[in-house]
């Protein structure tokens, strides 16, 4: 029988897979040039917070989030949220509410 040849990814015109060091960072060599510097300082740009956002967490709650907060039973908060005027929003078939306009409904309508 013949023996199977291993070919290396040299030999077939690829080129090496870069390396990685213990701590992320590439190390293959790369010349660097204006562009990388320009696509690394546009995503620091971009990574930074809006300064128009509104206050508070955008987080997505849960009726069941949503009713341990207001302390009331989970089926109260899926019966009343329009009639209470609590926007919320569908996302498929769950309805989800933002954390701060919970809190912002709160303080609207403490007595």
């Amino acid at each position: 029988m013949r023996q199977a040849r291993s070919v290396t990814h040299t030999q077939r015109g690829e080129s090496p897979r870069p390396t990685r060091a213990r701590g992320g960072e590439d190390t293959t060599n790369r010349p660097s040039g204006n562009n990388d510097e320009k696509d690394v300082t546009a995503y620091r740009r971009r990574a930074k917070t809006r300064a128009g956002t509104l206050g508070g967490s955008n987080r997505m709650l849960s009726a069941r989030e949503v009713a341990a907060i207001l302390g009331i039973p989970e089926r109260t908060i899926r019966e009343k949220w329009r009639e209470w005027q609590l926007p919320a929003y569908r996302i498929g078939k769950h309805l989800r509410w933002k954390e701060r306009d919970v809190y912002a409904w709160i303080d609207r309508h403490a007595a």
